[in-house]
């Protein structure tokens, strides 16, 4: 039974060995990106203490809204259905299979006097089956990223209708303002327009404009509502059911500090979105690699074990066949060529993240920088008007060269510049968390590096060669 066993394992043995592995040779892929970006001189980049950046607002309801957010968030559970979704697609694939044969059915059968076990297995010669497994595999990564992608994303829409809605509520403030001060100036206005210093014409006016800051508070209350709401929504609770308490403390949150930002090559290894545009980048070169394999012939098995009860003789046999699929080459050469232009299609899709991740990061610069200059310009405006309205005031009390006209006008800009104040501080806060999340802060690193027997991607989609491992 040894040698008949030898025997037929040999050829066996001689047929694998004469049948090299068959895959498509990558490297990882690169791209020219400048030294710095174009504001800023090249620094160190971020440490990990930047993951937590919403910290540096000193805001503790925020810290509270992030926290809760990435824990009840329905997207991010959405990206972690399809996580588990992709693990079961690997394991279908045989990513913890060993080698690369996948059996197709085993089958037992058991009578009064006997017990057979049958084996019908099918091996592809070129590794079909381990080529979709890396496929897999990459994918699986590629939704872990995904993943983490979703986080990053629901940070920022959380951070940014934080801050929006701060901002409303400083605007209302304001207003609030505002109407004490109109208030003051129709009461003053009243006082001339009896002692006959003042016209009727000058008190419609400030009748007039306090009327116009009445009208604008409900709109700015339903703007507040509406980013109430949003935040709800995002925290994955019904709108009215949230309990954190959201009132006004007075003050819009800024940041305390504005880290290093790095150099542009750190978008690589820093942005999800990027790592996991590679990774589908190199489940494409997989599927290549597996669909120029199914062009190659497959060794298939068939065997059947007998045990007698009763016995301790059993019998064996075992039977071996090629399969090479010759009619169907048409279709696996189509097949294989589709895979190729998926491939570069997967390639492109990287540049484009690439070169998104960077423009995001430039024009986040650039708001938060302008921001910066127009919230200091803004403060000095306020201070300039309000001195300026009480100069006024004095002036129209003692009877100055100066109408009430002039002084509803020192009112109107006071006002805006305090609305001006309050957008730009806002725009403050945005610039600052679109550049955080632009470098791809806000999330731990799921992989640093690709495992170093697996695929990756190319330089150039040229690079798409069939080659013997």
């Amino acid at each position: 039974m040894l040698r008949q066993r030898f025997l037929i394992m040999f050829p066996l043995g001689i047929l694998l060995a004469g049948c090299a592995d068959m895959g498509a040779v990558f490297r990882t892929p690169e791209i020219e990106l400048p030294d710095r970006y174009s504001l800023v001189a090249p620094v160190q980049a971020p440490s990990r203490d930047e993951v937590n950046w919403w910290r540096n607002f000193d805001d503790p309801v925020l810290d509270q809204l992030v926290a809760q957010g990435m824990a009840g968030n329905l997207t991010v559970a959405e990206a972690q259905a399809r996580l588990r979704e992709a693990e079961a697609d690997a394991r279908r694939e045989g990513v913890a299979l060993s080698g690369n044969g996948r059996v197709d059915a085993t089958t037992a059968t058991r009578s009064d006097d006997r017990f057979d076990v049958g084996l019908d297995a099918q091996i592809n010669l070129a590794g079909e089956a381990r080529h979709r497994s890396r496929a897999a595999q990459a994918r699986f990564e590629a939704a872990q990223l995904n993943e983490v992608e979703a986080r990053r994303t629901i940070l920022s829409e959380m951070a940014q209708a934080y801050t929006n809605m701060r901002f409303l509520q400083s605007t209302r403030v304001t207003r609030e303002q505002d109407l004490r001060s109109r208030r003051r100036t129709m009461r003053d206005i009243q006082k001339q327009l009896d002692l006959g210093e003042a016209t009727r014409l000058d008190l419609l006016r400030a009748q007039s404009l306090m009327a116009e800051t009445r009208a604008e508070i409900p709109r700015i209350e339903s703007d507040i509502i509406q980013q109430r709401n949003r935040i709800s929504t995002l925290l994955g609770v019904p709108v009215g059911a949230l309990t954190l308490d959201l009132g006004y403390k007075g003050q819009q949150p800024l940041p305390k500090r504005v880290a290093d930002i790095g150099v542009p090559a750190d978008l690589l290894r820093a942005r999800p979105d990027i790592r996991r545009a590679e990774r589908l980048y190199a489940a494409a070169v997989s599927d290549v690699s597996a669909a120029h394999a199914a062009r190659y012939p497959s060794l298939r098995l068939s065997g059947l074990i007998t045990t007698p009860f009763g016995s301790g003789a059993s019998s064996e046999s075992l039977l071996a066949g090629l399969v090479v699929p010759v009619f169907s080459q048409p279709a696996l050469a189509a097949n294989e060529d589709a895979t190729v232009a998926r491939v570069e299609q997967a390639y492109l899709q990287w540049r484009v993240a690439v070169l998104e991740a960077v423009e995001e990061v430039e024009n986040a610069q650039v708001l938060l920088q302008s921001a910066l200059a127009a919230t200091k310009a803004s403060r000095e405006a306020v201070e300039l008007n309000r001195q300026s309205l009480a100069l006024s005031r004095e002036l129209v009390v003692s009877g100055g060269n100066i109408t009430v006209l002039d002084v509803l006008d020192r009112e109107r800009a006071l006002s805006a510049s305090r609305t001006s104040l309050a957008q730009n501080q806002r725009d403050v806060a945005a610039g600052y968390i679109a550049l955080r999340v632009a470098l791809g802060r806000g999330h731990p690193l799921v992989q640093d590096e690709p495992e170093p027997d697996t695929e990756v991607a190319g330089e150039t989609v040229t690079q798409a060669i069939i080659t013997t491992e």
